[in-house]
């Protein structure tokens, strides 16, 4: 019954909102309403927001220490000198950060679920996703922000490439498409929770695993592990394939050279992907215990 009342919120909601693209800008701005509205409350309490976001940055600045560990004992990595693959990192970690800063809580979902919170969700005139993704939004994530956006600018003033209008062109088509990608695998995965909620840690790992392995030169995998992350869980596209062009590299697994202009597609793909299966999600739950 409750989501029967989900579905007819949501036609309503379209219809008057002239369909689709009407749907699609009405929640957007209910996002950022919801998420203006977790910033007010945060500011309330100054200096836990200014701790809980200086912790939030020095978390991330361990993957990068482990980068200069790495590089401490190693001249390269695989063949990849320091400056490219701190840009390969830079440019995973933005992408990924800014995902987990807009739909991090998604990993909660599994526990809405088994509270048996998620039958009044399905009866708001706000769709699941909006709320699932606002859910204790915490505006100390923007705090990991900081240290990959810094690794990614510095690191391209040290590659040493020469910036053609196409090398300069592809860098914010690789930060928005890699964000788009990174948007679509968090929500696709945690479509997973409506029918196995007690999947949230394997759903964590998952997205995880995927933002520590495009840190890294994707030749350190092998050739199968590499075409598992290229055309399974496609999160070479958030940076490898785009950054080999940057780094002026053939593919080394034989892949053509337009493969890392696909990003765009790949996006577009990765976010119909992650719709279906979480509309799949929403019509296969069928409440708490049922």
């Amino acid at each position: 019954m409750a989501n029967d009342a989900g579905r007819m919120s949501g036609g309503a909601r379209s219809a008057a909102g002239g369909g689709r693209l009407g749907l699609v800008r009405d929640e957007a701005a209910l996002y950022l309403l919801l998420v203006r509205a977790a910033f007010r409350s945060a500011a309330q309490y100054r200096v836990s927001l200014v701790m809980y976001t200086l912790v939030e940055m020095a978390g991330a600045a361990l993957d990068l220490a482990t980068i200069g560990i790495i590089f401490a004992h190693l001249p390269d990595l695989d063949g990849f000198a320091l400056s490219e693959v701190a840009f390969l990192y830079g440019s995973s970690a933005l992408p990924f950060a800014l995902a987990e800063a807009l739909v991090g809580p998604l990993d909660q979902l599994g526990w809405q679920i088994k509270d048996g919170r998620m039958d009044a969700t399905l009866t708001r005139p706000v769709s699941v996703l909006v709320q699932s993704a606002t859910m204790d939004f915490s505006a100390q994530r923007l705090g990991r922000l900081a240290q990959p956006a810094a690794v990614f600018a510095v690191s391209l003033a040290a590659l040493p490439v020469d910036w053609s209008p196409g090398r300069v062109a592809i860098l914010p088509m690789m930060v928005l498409c890699g964000t788009v990608i990174s948007i679509s695998l968090a929500v696709g995965v945690a479509a997973v929770l409506f029918v196995a909620p007690d999947a949230s840690v394997a759903i964590a790992a998952v997205r995880q695993g995927s933002a520590l392995a495009t840190q890294y030169p994707l030749t350190i995998y092998g050739r199968r592990m590499a075409m598992l992350l290229t055309f399974v869980f496609p999160v070479a596209f958030v940076n490898w394939q785009p950054a080999l062009f940057v780094l002026g590299r053939p593919d080394p697994f034989g892949l053509p050279g337009f493969t890392g202009f696909l990003s765009p597609l790949v996006a577009l793909a990765s976010c119909l992907a992650a719709g279906i299966a979480w509309s799949a999600g929403i019509r296969h739950y069928r409440g708490e215990g049922g």
